[in-house]
């Protein structure tokens, strides 16, 4: 409710440079301290923190094949030079990542409460995933360099992002879609991804680039492969996230035109989350690593696209009703995120809050 609150104020009411900076550090200080100080609380929760704890060392090579990446490993024996506590790191951690998301989503909308409520919401279940995330806020943040036309800067960041989760290997297709793409070549993108995707194909791909890669990258991949369900419902993925995609990717390009014309950065936008949609309909009937750790990376677009449509509303009763709309989307985001590992979320646990309560699934 503080960001919707936040939201309509941005919206309908002409808030100071000063101002807006304030409530803008006071929710980013809220957000990383309740990422920071969880406890017990967010996906794979004792492995990360085993991992800290047993990390003592500099070491180039992993001990086993879920044994995180370099940049990951290397940022917990820095910080761990410095503080011995895993709820520092976790402080510094959110510290980092929503740094990199304050200043993406201010830099690509031009707004920032609406559709940091709904990035929120969308991401929450990923909260725990400390490595990926990271990743995926380096990638976000590496978008600008492919509108600035600076590809070097973008490579260099993809790489920087996956030393921290091999999964970013997935931002270096996005600079093959930067180019305007026509409706009829969507199209035919979206129709052949859906036919290469209930082939056999892509599974014969992965494998095949995995080895060309080699090493640590091709280990993770035969881990992944061999615990990862084939069942499109048994991930929790349906038909309704389907058509979703569809119905968002179609309002997206209706808009184009008149929102390219106020958001410089909306076509990079729209041209990575179409290029995650394509990603779903290839992967998502054979391959559900890939769309489980790699869909991610294009989704996070999906909340400042959302919010960028409000630029084509011109009344303030109409803003107030359409932020209101998206207020109670992102209620069904954020359960929808968390569904998976209700669990590990409900109730939120921390240093500060519901301290004293243990969690029996971690």
């Amino acid at each position: 409710m503080l960001l919707f609150t936040l939201s309509c104020f941005e919206l309908n009411i002409a808030i100071s440079p000063s101002s807006k900076k304030a409530l803008s550090l006071f929710v980013y200080v809220f957000l990383v301290l309740q990422m920071g100080l969880r406890w017990e609380t967010g996906t794979d929760w004792d492995n990360y923190l085993q991992h800290f704890q047993i990390t003592d060392s500099f070491s180039l090579v992993p001990s086993t094949t879920t044994s995180p990446e370099l940049g990951y490993n290397t940022a917990v024996w820095l910080i761990k030079l410095v503080f011995s506590s895993y709820s520092s790191f976790l402080v510094i951690h959110a510290a980092v990542y929503y740094y990199l998301v304050f200043n993406s989503i201010k830099r690509y909308t031009e707004i920032l409460f609406l559709p940091l409520m709904l990035f929120y919401c969308v991401t929450i279940g990923f909260e725990g995933s400390n490595r990926e995330l990271i990743a995926v806020a380096i990638g976000l943040y590496a978008f600008r360099y492919i509108y600035d036309g600076k590809l070097t800067y973008y490579y260099l960041l993809a790489v920087l992002a996956c030393m921290f989760h091999y999964s970013a290997i997935l931002l270096f297709l996005i600079p093959l879609f930067n180019q305007k793409l026509r409706p009829g070549t969507v199209f035919t993108l979206l129709t052949c991804s859906i036919a290469f995707g209930v082939s056999q194909l892509p599974q014969w791909v992965f494998s095949t680039v995995s080895n060309m890669i080699g090493g640590a990258a091709v280990v993770k991949a035969v881990y992944y492969l061999g615990n990862t369900s084939d069942s499109l419902l048994d991930s929790g993925l349906s038909i309704a996230g389907l058509v979703k995609r569809l119905v968002l990717l179609t309002l997206f390009y209706y808009n184009r035109r008149a929102l390219s014309e106020k958001l410089g950065y909306y076509n990079i936008m729209l041209n990575a989350y179409t290029a995650g949609v394509v990603l779903y309909f290839l992967f998502a009937n054979s391959l559900l690593v890939i769309v489980n750790r790699g869909d991610l990376y294009f989704n996070v677009l999906e909340p400042l696209l959302l919010a960028s449509q409000v630029y084509l509303i011109t009344q303030r009763s109409s803003k107030l009703i359409a932020a209101t709309v998206l207020c109670v989307l992102s209620f069904i985001f954020f359960f929808q995120s968390i569904s998976p590992f209700y669990d590990l979320f409900m109730p939120y646990s921390g240093l500060v809050i519901n301290r004293g309560y243990y969690r029996t699934v971690h």
